[in-house]
């Protein structure tokens, strides 16, 4: 999860930057950096990955619990 942060938060930053120049891109990359560093956005992100294998392991044990002769 914190990669796909990593990532959104590197291509805003480098359309932004681009279309406002360096100097803008890189204070977008300093705010993006703070931001990811921040423990209450790390803690919410730690949240929702717990939150999203809950989900796919869910998803997984009914999927293996399904009859497979159906298909």
């Amino acid at each position: 999860m914190r990669k796909i942060l990593l990532f959104a938060a590197f291509g805003i930053g480098y359309v932004l930057g681009a279309k406002a120049g360096r100097a803008r891109y890189e204070q977008i990359m300093r705010t993006a950096r703070k931001l990811q560093d921040n423990p209450k956005v790390q803690g919410v992100a730690g949240m929702l990955e717990a939150q999203a294998e809950s989900v796919v392991s869910t998803v997984k044990s009914k999927l293996g619990n399904e009859n497979p002769s159906r298909f």
